[in-house]
């Protein structure tokens, strides 16, 4: 043996030696074929993931009008009635850019003041293309139902960067329309929100209830010798505005009367009165005239159209109000009762 590399490489020479260089040197051989794949590796990967720089107009037309997972509330501040609303709309984006064109979403939490017609929008679009698409935020201030402001995000197939202005028009309760994404001419709008104390209006009474009890001992003067008596409700169903105040409403009579014999009706309607007192009709059921052979029965009427302020009056000073029924035996009233304070549903 001369000690040589190439006998130690090639494998002549003393079996066992060569044994311990075989160990020794495959480290050395094994490192730098390792690091020579690895970079190979690396550069392929460079060079399949690069792509030109550009930068393209993006541009879309849509709406968004189906409206689903819808909630409200109001609330009311100092300047005006505010509605905080959280929806889902969804429509159809019209692009020549495949990733701006099709299905879109908005999921959308939207706060407005009713009042002055001032809010903003926060949320995110999504438009699902055949084989392409895009998503992002939005941000947009609202202005006499129109909302402009802003979406950024990214496209795909292929990934690009998203910077775009929005604008629509816009209500809660309809979703977007004549919408555009990177072009049109809306109007600028801006405002500034400060949270603060903002009052949900308290749940307001559609349905008042006025309990009866008819008898001859409450008519002005008191009517003897009269076994009749009645029963029954006065009924109050309201019609409100958006801040809770009466507009209008219906009024149903219900009386269930007993008298000793054949009667004939001429009167029931509402007055107003204290106890003890008579007064003017301020609303007539329009009975006509009722001829019954037994003397009992009921009788039912609504009024429709009733004043605001006679249906506020009456739930304010109910005292001062009284129903009677008149007859033909007792023109001045046969049974009466004074109201009192309402059930309300």
């Amino acid at each position: 043996m001369n000690g040589s590399p190439g006998g130690i490489y090639s494998g002549s020479g003393n079996v066992r030696l060569q044994g311990v260089l075989r160990i020794m040197l495959k480290p050395r051989i094994a490192v730098p074929v390792v690091l020579v794949v690895a970079a190979v590796a690396a550069a392929g990967v460079a060079a399949a993931t690069r792509h030109t720089q550009s930068t393209q107009a993006a541009a879309t037309d849509f709406t968004a009008g189906s409206v689903t997972k819808s909630h409200t509330e109001t609330c009311a501040a100092s300047d005006g009635a505010y509605q905080l609303t959280t929806a889902t709309y969804t429509g159809t984006a019209t692009s020549n850019d495949a990733r701006l064109n099709g299905s879109v979403e908005f999921r959308v939490s939207s706060v407005v003041n009713t009042t002055t017609k001032l809010g903003f929008l926060d949320g995110t679009l999504r438009v699902r293309g055949t084989n392409a698409g895009a998503s992002g935020t939005i941000h947009a201030a609202i202005a006499n139902g129109a909302a402009v402001g802003s979406l950024v995000g990214q496209g795909t197939r292929p990934e690009a960067k998203l910077v775009a202005s929005i604008s629509a028009a816009f209500t809660a309760a309809t979703g977007f329309a004549s919408g555009k994404i990177g072009s049109g001419s809306a109007n600028g709008a801006g405002v500034l929100y400060v949270r603060g104390d903002c009052r949900k209006p308290k749940q307001q009474t559609s349905t008042a209830v006025f309990h009866l009890q008819l008898t001859p001992n409450e008519v002005v003067p008191r009517v003897k010798d009269l076994k009749a008596d009645g029963t029954g409700n006065l009924t109050l169903d309201l019609t409100r505005d958006a801040s809770g105040n009466i507009t209008s409403g219906n009024v149903v009579f219900y009386v269930n009367y007993r008298f000793p014999g054949s009667v004939t009706l001429t009167g029931l309607a509402l007055h107003q009165g204290a106890r003890g007192s008579n007064g003017p009709v301020v609303l007539d059921a329009g009975i006509g005239t009722v001829t019954d052979t037994d003397g009992r029965g009921n009788l039912t009427k609504v009024v429709s159209g009733a004043s605001a302020s006679l249906l506020q009056a009456l739930l304010q000073s109910p005292r001062g109000y009284y129903v009677d029924v008149t007859t033909s035996a007792n023109t001045g009233g046969a049974l009466r009762d004074q109201l009192s304070s309402p059930q309300r549903r």
